[in-house]
Protein backbone atom coordinates (compact mmCIF):
# COMPACT_ATOMS: atom_id res chain seq x y z
CA UNK A 1 0.00 0.00 0.00
CA UNK A 2 1.05 3.16 -1.20
CA UNK A 3 0.76 6.47 0.95
CA UNK A 4 0.31 9.73 0.37
CA UNK A 5 0.70 12.47 2.92
CA UNK A 6 0.71 16.20 2.19
CA UNK A 7 1.47 15.38 -1.53
CA UNK A 8 4.63 12.89 -1.14
CA UNK A 9 4.64 9.59 -2.10
CA UNK A 10 6.07 6.54 0.46
CA UNK A 11 6.43 3.23 0.82
CA UNK A 12 5.69 1.81 4.25
CA UNK A 13 7.51 -1.54 3.55
CA UNK A 14 10.78 -0.32 3.43
CA UNK A 15 13.13 -0.80 6.88
CA UNK A 16 16.22 0.92 5.44
CA UNK A 17 18.07 3.35 7.61
CA UNK A 18 17.29 7.18 6.86
CA UNK A 19 20.71 9.12 7.50
CA UNK A 20 23.71 7.43 6.44
CA UNK A 21 26.23 10.23 8.70
CA UNK A 22 30.28 9.31 8.26
CA UNK A 23 32.86 11.20 10.48
CA UNK A 24 29.97 13.40 11.66
CA UNK A 25 28.79 14.76 8.10
CA UNK A 26 25.53 14.78 6.68
CA UNK A 27 24.82 12.86 3.55
CA UNK A 28 21.44 14.81 2.71
CA UNK A 29 21.31 17.28 -0.02
CA UNK A 30 20.99 20.63 1.56
CA UNK A 31 17.63 21.90 1.14
CA UNK A 32 18.77 25.24 -1.20
CA UNK A 33 20.94 23.18 -3.32
CA UNK A 34 18.02 20.75 -4.16
CA UNK A 35 15.34 24.42 -4.56
CA UNK A 36 18.38 25.51 -7.02
CA UNK A 37 17.93 21.89 -8.64
CA UNK A 38 14.47 22.57 -9.28
CA UNK A 39 14.38 26.32 -10.32
CA UNK A 40 17.06 24.70 -12.99
CA UNK A 41 14.85 22.26 -14.26
CA UNK A 42 12.22 24.23 -14.26
CA UNK A 43 14.06 26.79 -16.71
CA UNK A 44 15.49 23.80 -18.82
CA UNK A 45 11.15 22.45 -18.81
CA UNK A 46 10.29 26.14 -20.35
CA UNK A 47 13.45 26.63 -22.43
CA UNK A 48 12.39 23.41 -24.22
CA UNK A 49 8.61 24.17 -24.47
CA UNK A 50 9.41 27.39 -25.92
CA UNK A 51 11.12 25.57 -28.43
CA UNK A 52 8.55 23.30 -29.13
CA UNK A 53 6.28 25.96 -29.67
CA UNK A 54 8.06 27.34 -32.15
CA UNK A 55 7.92 24.48 -34.02
CA UNK A 56 5.38 23.73 -37.06
CA UNK A 57 1.63 23.89 -36.62
CA UNK A 58 -0.96 21.38 -37.16
CA UNK A 59 -4.40 22.29 -39.32
CA UNK A 60 -5.40 21.59 -36.22
CA UNK A 61 -3.61 23.87 -34.32
CA UNK A 62 -1.33 21.22 -32.62
CA UNK A 63 2.43 21.85 -32.65
CA UNK A 64 4.88 19.21 -33.99
CA UNK A 65 7.46 18.78 -31.71
CA UNK A 66 11.08 17.41 -32.97
CA UNK A 67 9.92 14.31 -32.46
CA UNK A 68 7.17 14.16 -34.88
CA UNK A 69 4.35 13.46 -31.96
CA UNK A 70 0.90 15.27 -32.17
CA UNK A 71 -0.43 17.44 -29.40
CA UNK A 72 -4.07 17.23 -29.03
CA UNK A 73 -6.90 18.63 -27.31
CA UNK A 74 -8.84 15.51 -27.60
CA UNK A 75 -11.58 14.32 -30.78
CA UNK A 76 -12.62 16.88 -33.25
CA UNK A 77 -15.66 14.43 -33.79
CA UNK A 78 -19.14 13.81 -32.27
CA UNK A 79 -19.80 10.52 -29.93
CA UNK A 80 -23.40 9.56 -30.18
CA UNK A 81 -25.25 7.49 -27.37
CA UNK A 82 -24.37 4.01 -28.92
CA UNK A 83 -20.21 4.53 -28.43
CA UNK A 84 -20.05 5.31 -32.13
CA UNK A 85 -17.50 8.39 -33.03
CA UNK A 86 -18.13 10.67 -36.36
CA UNK A 87 -14.60 11.75 -36.38
CA UNK A 88 -12.03 13.34 -39.24
CA UNK A 89 -9.74 10.86 -40.39
CA UNK A 90 -6.68 13.35 -39.72
CA UNK A 91 -7.95 13.31 -36.08
CA UNK A 92 -7.49 9.67 -35.67
CA UNK A 93 -4.16 9.55 -37.20
CA UNK A 94 -3.18 12.39 -34.58
CA UNK A 95 -4.76 10.83 -31.86
CA UNK A 96 -2.88 7.68 -32.57
CA UNK A 97 0.38 9.35 -32.85
CA UNK A 98 -0.16 11.05 -28.93
CA UNK A 99 -1.61 7.81 -27.32
CA UNK A 100 1.26 5.52 -28.80
CA UNK A 101 3.78 8.09 -28.70
CA UNK A 102 4.73 7.94 -32.52
CA UNK A 103 5.68 10.27 -35.07
CA UNK A 104 2.54 11.39 -36.86
CA UNK A 105 5.03 11.89 -40.05
CA UNK A 106 5.44 8.71 -39.90
CA UNK A 107 2.10 6.68 -39.00
CA UNK A 108 0.67 8.65 -41.98
CA UNK A 109 3.87 7.88 -43.83
CA UNK A 110 2.55 4.64 -43.15
CA UNK A 111 -0.55 4.80 -43.99
CA UNK A 112 0.06 6.32 -47.57
CA UNK A 113 2.43 3.52 -48.29
CA UNK A 114 -0.05 0.69 -47.60
CA UNK A 115 -3.33 1.62 -48.59
CA UNK A 116 -2.95 5.27 -49.71
CA UNK A 117 -5.86 5.93 -47.34
CA UNK A 118 -8.28 3.14 -48.43
CA UNK A 119 -10.28 1.72 -45.62
CA UNK A 120 -11.43 -1.03 -47.57
CA UNK A 121 -8.21 -1.97 -49.36
CA UNK A 122 -7.71 -5.60 -49.35
CA UNK A 123 -3.98 -6.52 -50.72
CA UNK A 124 -3.28 -10.75 -51.83
CA UNK A 125 -2.16 -11.88 -49.02
CA UNK A 126 -5.02 -11.23 -46.86
CA UNK A 127 -4.03 -7.28 -45.29
CA UNK A 128 -6.91 -5.32 -44.77
CA UNK A 129 -7.60 -1.99 -44.10
CA UNK A 130 -5.89 1.75 -44.27
CA UNK A 131 -2.71 0.71 -42.57
CA UNK A 132 -3.13 -3.35 -44.24
CA UNK A 133 -3.17 -5.18 -40.87
CA UNK A 134 -2.79 -8.95 -41.43
CA UNK A 135 -5.82 -10.86 -39.45
CA UNK A 136 -3.38 -12.59 -36.64
CA UNK A 137 -2.24 -9.29 -36.03
CA UNK A 138 -5.78 -7.59 -35.78
CA UNK A 139 -6.51 -10.73 -33.21
CA UNK A 140 -3.40 -9.99 -31.03
CA UNK A 141 -3.99 -6.28 -31.01
CA UNK A 142 -7.54 -6.67 -29.91
CA UNK A 143 -9.14 -5.26 -33.36
CA UNK A 144 -12.51 -6.31 -33.53
CA UNK A 145 -13.21 -4.54 -36.56
CA UNK A 146 -10.32 -4.71 -39.35
CA UNK A 147 -12.21 -2.03 -41.70
CA UNK A 148 -12.90 0.31 -38.76
CA UNK A 149 -10.43 3.10 -39.36
CA UNK A 150 -10.05 4.20 -36.16
CA UNK A 151 -9.49 0.47 -34.39
CA UNK A 152 -7.34 0.22 -37.88
CA UNK A 153 -5.21 3.24 -37.00
CA UNK A 154 -5.06 2.68 -33.47
CA UNK A 155 -3.95 -1.11 -33.90
CA UNK A 156 -1.37 -0.09 -36.25
CA UNK A 157 0.37 2.83 -33.99
CA UNK A 158 0.24 0.71 -30.91
CA UNK A 159 2.64 -2.31 -33.15
CA UNK A 160 4.97 0.53 -34.97
CA UNK A 161 5.71 1.93 -31.32
CA UNK A 162 6.26 -1.33 -30.42
CA UNK A 163 8.78 -2.00 -33.46
CA UNK A 164 9.97 1.61 -32.81
CA UNK A 165 10.67 0.56 -29.27
CA UNK A 166 12.60 -2.91 -30.16
CA UNK A 167 14.68 -0.79 -32.65
CA UNK A 168 15.94 2.15 -30.49
CA UNK A 169 13.52 4.61 -32.32
CA UNK A 170 15.06 3.80 -35.56
CA UNK A 171 11.91 4.80 -38.51
CA UNK A 172 13.86 2.51 -41.35
CA UNK A 173 14.24 -0.13 -39.36
CA UNK A 174 10.30 -0.05 -37.80
CA UNK A 175 9.42 -0.09 -41.08
CA UNK A 176 11.12 -2.77 -42.61
CA UNK A 177 9.54 -4.90 -39.49
CA UNK A 178 6.13 -3.32 -40.47
CA UNK A 179 6.87 -5.19 -43.89
CA UNK A 180 8.72 -7.94 -43.56
CA UNK A 181 8.38 -8.68 -39.74
CA UNK A 182 11.38 -7.91 -36.61
CA UNK A 183 12.48 -11.85 -36.82
CA UNK A 184 13.70 -10.49 -40.29
CA UNK A 185 15.07 -7.76 -39.51
CA UNK A 186 16.85 -8.87 -36.48
CA UNK A 187 18.25 -12.21 -39.03
CA UNK A 188 20.12 -10.02 -41.11
CA UNK A 189 21.07 -7.20 -38.62
CA UNK A 190 18.79 -4.59 -40.69
CA UNK A 191 16.71 -3.98 -43.52
CA UNK A 192 16.36 -7.87 -44.99
CA UNK A 193 17.81 -8.07 -48.61
CA UNK A 194 13.96 -8.20 -50.43
CA UNK A 195 13.35 -5.94 -53.07
CA UNK A 196 9.76 -4.93 -51.54
CA UNK A 197 11.28 -3.87 -48.31
CA UNK A 198 13.93 -1.99 -49.62
CA UNK A 199 11.74 -0.71 -51.71
CA UNK A 200 9.28 0.00 -48.99
CA UNK A 201 11.58 1.89 -46.34
CA UNK A 202 12.98 4.15 -49.57
CA UNK A 203 8.83 5.02 -50.03
CA UNK A 204 8.09 5.54 -46.15
CA UNK A 205 11.69 7.89 -45.55
CA UNK A 206 10.37 10.03 -49.19
CA UNK A 207 6.84 10.54 -47.62
CA UNK A 208 7.98 11.83 -44.81
CA UNK A 209 10.45 13.92 -45.96
CA UNK A 210 8.33 15.60 -48.37
CA UNK A 211 5.35 15.30 -45.79
CA UNK A 212 1.74 13.49 -46.52
CA UNK A 213 -1.79 15.11 -46.32
CA UNK A 214 -4.23 12.86 -45.16
CA UNK A 215 -8.01 13.38 -47.14
CA UNK A 216 -10.09 15.38 -45.54
CA UNK A 217 -13.02 12.33 -44.75
CA UNK A 218 -15.05 12.00 -42.46
CA UNK A 219 -16.14 8.42 -40.85
CA UNK A 220 -18.15 7.17 -38.21
CA UNK A 221 -16.34 4.69 -36.44
CA UNK A 222 -16.58 1.96 -33.02
CA UNK A 223 -13.67 3.64 -30.97
CA UNK A 224 -12.90 0.58 -28.88
CA UNK A 225 -9.85 0.03 -25.65
CA UNK A 226 -7.13 0.35 -28.10
CA UNK A 227 -8.36 4.35 -28.35
CA UNK A 228 -8.23 5.28 -25.11
CA UNK A 229 -10.63 7.71 -23.70
CA UNK A 230 -11.36 9.93 -27.33
CA UNK A 231 -12.67 12.72 -25.35
CA UNK A 232 -9.51 14.24 -24.41
CA UNK A 233 -5.78 14.42 -24.86
CA UNK A 234 -3.90 11.13 -24.56
CA UNK A 235 -0.42 12.27 -24.53
CA UNK A 236 1.95 10.61 -21.86
CA UNK A 237 2.36 13.81 -19.99
CA UNK A 238 -1.49 14.14 -19.45
CA UNK A 239 -1.56 10.23 -18.82
CA UNK A 240 0.92 10.79 -16.05
CA UNK A 241 -0.59 13.50 -14.67
CA UNK A 242 -4.39 12.14 -14.25
CA UNK A 243 -2.49 8.55 -13.43
CA UNK A 244 -1.13 10.46 -10.59
CA UNK A 245 -4.28 12.25 -9.36
CA UNK A 246 -6.46 9.28 -9.83
CA UNK A 247 -3.79 7.68 -7.43
CA UNK A 248 -4.14 10.60 -4.43
CA UNK A 249 -7.73 10.16 -4.86
CA UNK A 250 -7.58 6.62 -4.19
CA UNK A 251 -4.97 7.39 -1.56
CA UNK A 252 -5.76 6.19 2.78
CA UNK A 253 -4.65 8.71 5.34
CA UNK A 254 -1.26 7.11 7.40
CA UNK A 255 -0.92 6.38 10.55
CA UNK A 256 1.75 7.54 12.75
CA UNK A 257 2.99 4.23 13.14
CA UNK A 258 3.16 3.84 9.00
CA UNK A 259 4.58 7.73 8.82
CA UNK A 260 7.44 6.71 10.88
CA UNK A 261 7.99 2.76 8.42
CA UNK A 262 7.62 5.33 5.74
CA UNK A 263 10.40 6.20 3.09
CA UNK A 264 11.15 9.75 1.29
CA UNK A 265 13.71 10.15 -1.53
CA UNK A 266 15.01 13.73 -1.23
CA UNK A 267 16.80 14.86 -4.49
CA UNK A 268 17.40 12.77 -7.88
CA UNK A 269 20.68 10.70 -9.65
CA UNK A 270 23.79 10.33 -7.06
CA UNK A 271 22.91 12.88 -4.50
CA UNK A 272 19.32 11.38 -3.84
CA UNK A 273 18.89 10.63 -0.07
CA UNK A 274 16.52 7.97 1.35
CA UNK A 275 15.24 8.98 5.13
CA UNK A 276 12.02 8.69 6.79
CA UNK A 277 8.98 10.84 6.44
CA UNK A 278 9.71 12.64 9.97
CA UNK A 279 12.93 13.25 9.10
CA UNK A 280 11.71 14.53 5.78
CA UNK A 281 9.72 16.96 7.67
CA UNK A 282 12.17 17.77 9.74
CA UNK A 283 14.69 18.30 6.98
CA UNK A 284 12.02 21.06 5.73
CA UNK A 285 12.08 22.72 8.61
CA UNK A 286 15.80 23.05 8.39
CA UNK A 287 15.61 24.50 5.37
CA UNK A 288 19.04 25.76 3.80
CA UNK A 289 20.80 24.18 6.83
CA UNK A 290 20.65 20.26 5.76
CA UNK A 291 19.99 17.44 8.06
CA UNK A 292 22.68 16.50 10.35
Amino acid sequence: MALAVNGVWANPYVNTAYVDQGNGKTTITPFSDILKKEKQQAASAASAQTASSSGATTSSGAVSPSNGIVSTNGTTGKMSSDGKLTTKLDDIFRRASEKYNISYDFLTAVAKAESDFNPNCVSSAGAKGIMQVMPYEAKELGITDVFDPEQNIMGAAKLLAAHLEKFDGDTTLAAAAYNAGSGRVKQYGGVPPFKETQNYVKKIASYMKEGVKVPDKTYTVSPNKLSGDVTKSQGQSTQASSGAQNQISGAVPATDEELNQSMVVVGSGEQAVTMTYGAYLRYLELGSLGVG
